[in-house]
């Protein structure tokens, strides 16, 4: 074979590989069902957490973020960060972009970019909001490790 077909079959082969894993990670369920979601969902964790004692996390996301679909297939729709917010914590994402009422409530959680996780705590009837560091290299271990160390 000359050099111009083994060219071809290189990158057909690539592109190839890049399709099938592009598959594999749009099989992930990244919606985030079980999590409790916008103001209604938010407001409905706050009553929980005062039976449950769990911490709330939140998360402020939009649609159009590149940022924010990569911590969802990547970190949070993982089994360990899944299996540690159904165990541990109560979970609630909000788009501040499709209502006022979740436009008011990222004003208020202070919300200046998107991915943005908060953890909320109820501590003898008073909120208190810790923001958790993200980025784009981070594990689902060191999230979770991140939510942990916000309880404290």
């Amino acid at each position: 074979m000359n050099r111009k077909k083994l060219s071809i079959m290189a990158a057909v082969l690539f592109g190839l590989a890049f399709i099938v894993l592009g598959l594999k990670n749009l099989s992930r369920d990244v919606s985030l069902n079980d999590w409790e979601s916008q103001a209604t969902g938010y407001a409905k964790a706050l009553q929980q957490q005062k039976q449950s004692g769990k911490p709330i996390v939140v998360l402020f996301y939009t649609d159009w973020c590149g940022s924010c679909k990569v911590l969802k297939a990547d970190i949070l729709s993982s089994l360990e960060v899944k299996a540690f917010i159904e165990n541990d914590v109560l979970a609630v994402k909000i788009n501040p972009e499709r209502g006022a009422d979740v436009a008011g409530l990222a004003k208020e959680f202070g919300v200046i970019g998107y991915p943005m996780v908060f953890v909320v705590l109820n501590k003898k009837d008073e909120i208190e909001i810790r923001w958790i560091r993200k980025t784009s290299r981070i594990s689902p271990q060191q999230f979770i490790e991140q939510i942990q160390r916000s309880i404290l």
